[in-house]
């Protein structure tokens, strides 16, 4: 039995500072409208314990091409241990794992998107104990690629043509969620008894260019509408003496992120209300414009969970050394997800 995979995501951009960009991790560059997302696909169960999915994003690229969103194949026949093997998400960082259509606001935090490697080729085995109280990942993936610019995170390959020039990363996480499963929403939409849910993540990449480190704790927690969410993540980015690919990286980076997330959803009126803080310092041994705080603030109606809704949120960035930059952002979105 097959079902869709369907993500819209249709943006309106009232308002937006003139030093925004996108590079840098801003909604957009001028008022207007784009679309987020385009994604379609299907997944299905084979034999009762053989799940697999396939979708793409029908412009998903820079230009607006198509390019493949996910593929894998896994074999869960056993709680304690379940293979997973394909293009998928990486177990690193909560909120990376959440489905891009599941989060309280808009974006994924600036920091996740910058520092967590979302989906690469490769394979997993997790295992969930006593309902979930205890989790475990552990992976090999093709090694990791970032780009120069920080905001814009880690490349996201399907290697068509193989590992070509990465070597590879190896994956861990231990996670747990004591009172109960958490739901799929970061957002408390089922006005839930208290859930909790922590985890901690790891990665070293023996990339062609860089060897990365990376490391990630995350806590949700979830009661009567109300959710809190808090991240950790810290990234150590060393170039290769003789990298395979051009490298603009000269030295050692070390990286860091905080993000701090609170929410409120009133199920009687559909609507969630939700503001998120964030600290970011791209590289600890420069101070300069990227070193900066970040607030989200924004408001969420939904017509069906999380199936339909729309969102409108406000960022303000403040940089804490060189000059302030006008890069403030209104953002509105009506998102299908299935």
């Amino acid at each position: 039995m097959l079902s869709p995979l369907v993500l819209v995501q249709a943006q309106a951009v009232p308002y937006v500072g003139e030093d925004a960009f996108l590079q840098a991790g801003d909604v957009a560059e001028g008022q207007g409208f784009r679309l987020r997302r385009a994604r379609v696909g299907f997944a299905g169960r084979l034999a009762g314990y053989v799940p697999f999915a396939v979708s793409g994003e029908l412009a998903g690229g820079a230009d607006g091409s198509a390019r493949l969103s996910e593929a894998w194949i896994g074999y869960a026949h056993f709680p304690f241990a379940n293979l997973y093997f394909g293009a998928h998400d990486v177990p690193f960082s909560r909120s990376a794992m959440a489905g891009a259509g599941e989060g309280a606001l808009i974006e994924r935090p600036l920091a996740v998107r910058a520092m967590a490697p979302a989906r690469q080729v490769g394979l997993h085995v997790e295992g969930h104990l006593r309902g979930r109280a205890f989790s475990y990942f552990a992976g090999m993936f093709n090694g990791f690629q970032r780009s120069d610019q920080f905001f814009a995170g880690y490349v996201e390959n399907a290697a068509s043509f193989g590992n070509r020039f990465d070597n590879v990363a190896y994956v861990a996480r231990l996670a747990t969620e004591p009172l109960g499963p958490l739901p799929r929403s970061v957002q408390d939409l089922a006005v839930s008894r208290l859930r909790v849910g922590a985890g901690a993540s790891y990665f070293f990449s023996d990339g062609g260019t860089r060897d990365i480190h990376g490391i990630g704790a995350d806590v949700l927690v979830q009661a009567a509408g109300a959710h809190a969410l808090a991240e950790l993540l810290w990234n150590q980015s060393d170039p290769e003496s003789t990298p395979t690919q051009p490298l603009g990286q000269l030295a050692p980076v070390t990286s860091i992120g905080l993000v701090g997330e609170v929410g409120y959803f009133v199920k009687r009126i559909k609507l969630g209300v939700n503001a998120r803080f964030e600290w970011l310092d791209p590289n600890l041994d420069l101070s300069d414009e990227t070193d900066s705080w970040a607030l989200t603030a924004g408001a969420s109606y939904h017509f069906i969970d999380n199936t339909l809704k729309a969102q409108v949120d406000f960022t303000h960035r403040q940089e804490r050394h060189g000059i302030a930059l006008d890069n403030d952002a209104v953002a509105l979105q009506l998102q299908l997800n299935l």
